[in-house]
């Protein structure tokens, strides 16, 4: 993997701005709160119950997920991001504003969960995002990502299996194979956050838009859309979750050990046993549930 920057120690940010007429990411994130051992909220201008808020949901959700994986102290090998730092703006235009500078990212998104080198004692894993309607954006989300990318995959994010090749990480070419694993990434995110609550995925469902092995080769640039990504990929990962759980058991021994053509296999093996029972599920699926999205 390409080094991103020269200016800090920590992979994933510049403590000095590069851009001399803004203040430095420590002179603009002022507040620090330790949730607890393993996160951290370093804020613009989150109240005191904003602070408290967001670490009770951040707690619930990382125990949440050993419960879910039975994975608390077992990180992969290799990995010491033992911790999580969320970096939040006082919004979008202040996010705007810093966070390319502060973070060597782009801000064309919601926020970015940046891993970084994992392999690295000195290595920090940052959420970078801003509040919006009261909340931190999309913070239960990317912060699965930090759980699912320390306890579920090995290696870092250019390790994996997409089609990204832009910054910060700017992965190497040429892309690997279909399928990839953009589905389980995304839609994990998405299905750890909602659970059963998602109404906008579940009336997707309806449509029946996708096979499940299309779902599979799902990618960041091609095969792609914020409805394929995020909310078909929470479909793919209920269904699995919900009826072939120990294939998700033996799908994440290879992701967690980086034996990424077993991974392929076993996905690809899905195809011809899970289409037709996935498309059935969809149409079974119940569409009571309400909440806001």
């Amino acid at each position: 993997m390409t080094v991103l920057m020269t200016c800090s120690v920590i992979a994933n940010e510049n403590s000095v701005s590069s851009h001399k007429a803004l203040h430095s990411v420590d002179e603009v994130l002022q507040q620090v709160t330790d949730c607890n051992a393993t996160i951290v909220i370093r804020s613009q201008s989150l109240s005191a119950k904003q602070l408290a808020n967001a670490c009770e949901t951040l707690i619930a959700q990382e125990d949440h997920f050993h419960l879910t994986f039975a994975t608390r102290g077992k990180p992969v090998a290799d990995d010491h991001n033992d911790k999580m730092r969320a970096n939040v703006y006082a919004n979008r235009d202040e996010f705007i504003k810093y966070a390319s500078a502060h973070f060597t990212m782009p801000t064309n998104n919601g926020g970015m969960y940046l891993e970084g080198y994992p392999e690295r004692d000195d290595n920090r894993a940052e959420f970078v995002a801003y509040e919006r309607e009261g909340k931190i954006w999309n913070l239960s989300h990317e912060y699965i990502h930090y759980l699912d990318a320390r306890f579920n995959k090995y290696g870092d994010y250019c390790n994996g299996l997409h089609d990204d090749h832009a910054g910060p990480e700017f992965c190497p070419s040429p892309n690997l194979p279909y399928p990839h694993i953009v589905w389980w990434v995304e839609g994990l995110g998405e299905y750890l956050a909602w659970r059963e609550n998602n109404p906008k995925a579940v009336a997707l469902a309806k449509n029946n838009s996708f096979k499940l092995s299309e779902l599979f080769n799902t990618s960041s640039n091609a095969n792609t859309g914020t409805d394929r990504v995020y909310r078909w990929g929470y479909l793919a990962v209920r269904f699995m979750m919900e009826n072939h759980r120990k294939q998700i058991e033996h799908m994440l021994h290879f992701t967690r050990t980086g034996n990424w053509q077993g991974y392929q296999a076993l996905v690809t093996s899905w195809a011809s046993h899970y289409d037709d029972e996935f498309s059935q599920w969809l149409v079974d699926l119940p569409t009571t549930e309400t909440t806001t999205q």
